[in-house]
């Protein structure tokens, strides 16, 4: 499932990377100098598809976000041998091993809370220039509860379905005459799509067995002449 959301990225990155270029990056830099929160009592992750994410810092989100849109803007493939890849595989994996001591997931289980944690990095990004441009989030999370029945069946949206969704966030205010803000909305609906299919496969992927499939045994060989 994680290669899924790389692909997404691959595919449709290049209009977050140019957003995030020009209105994230920025905001993210003046983040890292503004006042911290008032201090909070940590609290554990879950046993869900959200532990990964979870124990990702703020920091390590940012880090992971900027260097996804680094690499749609070098053109990169997001393929293994990236380095912004590596670094961001790296992070990803140090949480995972946070969670797996305390829940000895499955396999099924790992991947999905992998493919969450970079799913909801991707959203983060999306939200944020969303929201920059002037134009909340909540009516298109507000559009994926309507449909969400319909949704659950897709893996994009094109054609009709971007027109239905634009249609409804003019309704709510949005610019018509804006195409770019409604392409990202429809990037920021698949990634609320791809979050709700990723915690229904944790959900049914229990277990801990984390053996790989063994193959199968040879057949027994015949018994030797003279030897039982």
């Amino acid at each position: 499932m994680a290669e899924t959301v790389r692909q997404t990225w691959h595919l449709h990155g290049w209009a977050a990377a140019a957003a995030l270029a020009s209105a994230w990056l920025p905001g993210a830099a003046q983040a890292q100098t503004s006042t911290p929160p008032p201090f909070a009592a940590p609290t554990l992750p879950g046993n869900t598809a959200r532990c990964i994410y979870d124990y990702l810092s703020v920091e390590d989100r940012e880090m992971a976000l900027l260097l996804f849109a680094r690499e749609s803007l070098d053109g990169g493939g997001f393929t293994k041998s990236s380095k912004n890849v590596q670094v961001v595989d790296r992070l990803i994996e140090e949480a995972h091993e946070k969670c797996l001591t305390r829940f000895a997931w499955s396999i099924g289980r790992s991947d999905a809370a992998k493919s969450y944690a970079l799913t909801s990095i991707l959203g983060e990004g999306l939200r944020q220039v969303l929201e920059q441009r002037g134009n909340s989030t909540s009516k298109v999370e507000a559009y994926f509860a309507l449909n969400r029945a319909a949704l659950a069946r897709k893996q994009e949206i094109l054609g009709a379905d971007k027109d239905r969704l634009s249609a409804y966030l003019v309704e709510q205010g949005w610019d018509a005459e804006d195409p770019e803000t409604i392409t990202m909305a429809g990037l920021y609906l698949e990634t609320l799509m791809l979050l709700d299919r990723t915690e229904r496969y944790f959900a049914a992927s229990g277990g801990t067995g984390r053996q790989t499939i063994r193959a199968r045994p040879s057949r027994a060989k015949k018994a030797v002449r003279g030897r039982p």
